[in-house]
């Protein structure tokens, strides 16, 4: 059996160590919140600051273009169709596809034998009614000398009234026939010359200087002029100057107007400009695919013929012009903030016409503004406290979105 002594040494031995577990245990609890509340103050999310939540881009000066982009067709200048105003057989034809010709220049012939029968038929006729006007005059004459002879028979009581009234009406048929004879005349005159028009239109010339864009027929080929004449060429005017027609929808027609420049492009040059300027704007209107446009027709020069007739264009339109600007980006004026930091002017920014916003510290600034023409990037602005540099607000970044909640929405 232990002696007492060593029995409350360990009693109290143990309740040392019992105390220092108790001592350990709090302060390990102790420093594990520490811990805990120290990495909550750490790691807790800062506050975004707000050049950090919104985009932005300067205001700019300079000059500015107001455009619209029409698709057009080049066409020569001036186009005529050439045809044959009578049948019959083509004998000769004497140009091909791009020949240059000039004014007069004989393009074809038709067969001319049974034309030239008919004018030597005419001409024939001619003469037989000319030889009947001169029998005419013969008798008139004839005539005019025996009623002269029986007036003065029947002065003379040698003559009856019945042979005189007979000799005075053989005069007047005589004139009779003489008119007639000349009308017979005057009509186988006619036929001669219509006839020799026909002979002639066996020639087929050209009406103006050009270049043959088509050809129909080939020789041997026989031509039916019946009820219209058949388009045997199809020639364009000096296709170094050429026109331009552009279909302009009716939305932006009002905007257009002749002595404005354009530029277009075509296919076949895909990296070359060209230039032309309006001479017309056509009233009529043009219905396709229940979309209204009207022809505006540009001048084109083609000195080097790249040109073609029939090439389709993309056409820009020069509409209005400054030179000297203040320019926002037409982003700025879409943009409006979130409500929740753009406060009661965010609100009614919609209604209450143009702005551009800015950021002063911590909130954005809204500068109402009058805005001018755009070239479809960038807009001519003015108001008060607008300045060339001043940075205005374009959007959020995608850090500002997630701030506002806008994730997968807009936000201006």
């Amino acid at each position: 059996m232990s002696p007492p002594h060593d029995l409350n040494a360990l009693v109290a031995a143990e309740s040392v160590r019992h105390r220092r577990r108790r001592i350990f245990l709090w302060s390990g609890l102790a420093l594990l919140l520490a811990g805990i509340v120290a990495a909550v103050i750490v790691l807790r999310p800062r506050p975004l600051p707000p050049e950090q939540r919104f985009r932005s881009a300067p205001l700019s000066r300079g000059p500015i273009i107001r455009q619209i982009s029409p698709v057009g067709r080049l066409d020569a200048r001036v186009t005529v169709e050439v045809g044959a105003q009578i049948s019959g057989r083509l004998s000769e034809v004497l140009v091909d596809y791009n020949s240059p010709v000039k004014k007069g220049q004989i393009l074809a012939r038709i067969d001319p034998a049974s034309l030239s029968a008919q004018v030597d038929q005419s001409a024939a006729s001619r003469r037989a009614a000319r030889a009947a006007q001169k029998q005419a005059k013969l008798e008139l004459s004839d005539a005019e000398r025996r009623l002269a002879r029986i007036e003065r028979l029947a002065a003379q009581g040698a003559e009856s009234q019945e042979n005189l009234d007979n000799a005075r009406s053989a005069v007047e048929l005589a004139k009779v026939r003489i008119e007639s004879a000349g009308a017979q005349l005057a009509l186988q005159s006619a036929g001669q010359r219509l006839a020799q028009t026909n002979l002639d239109n066996t020639v087929i010339r050209s009406p103006i200087d050009g270049v043959v864009i088509s050809r129909s027929v080939d020789v041997g080929q026989t031509v039916a002029a019946a009820l219209q004449a058949p388009v045997l060429f199809l020639l364009a005017q000096d296709l170094k100057k050429m026109r331009l027609l552009a279909a302009v929808d009716e939305a932006e027609i009002g905007q257009v107007e002749a002595g404005q420049h354009a530029t277009f492009t075509v296919d076949a040059y895909p990296s070359e400009l060209f230039y032309a300027h309006i001479t017309e704007v056509r009233r009529a209107p043009i219905l396709t695919a229940n979309v209204v446009t009207y022809e505006a027709v540009l001048e084109v020069d083609n000195p080097e013929l790249k040109l073609k007739p029939g090439m389709t264009a993309s056409v820009k339109i020069d509409t209005a012009a400054a030179d000297d600007a203040l320019r926002a980006p037409n982003a700025a004026l879409r943009f409006t903030p979130p409500v929740e930091v753009g406060g009661e002017a965010a609100v009614t920014a919609s209604s209450a016409g143009p702005a551009l916003w800015t950021l002063e510290g911590d909130l954005p600034r809204r500068y109402p503004v009058r805005v001018g023409i755009s070239d479809g990037r960038l807009t001519a602005v003015e108001g008060d406290g607008l300045a060339e540099g001043l940075e205005v607000l374009i959007g959020l970044t995608p850090e500002g979105r997630i701030h506002y909640g806008l994730v997968g929405g807009g936000g201006g």
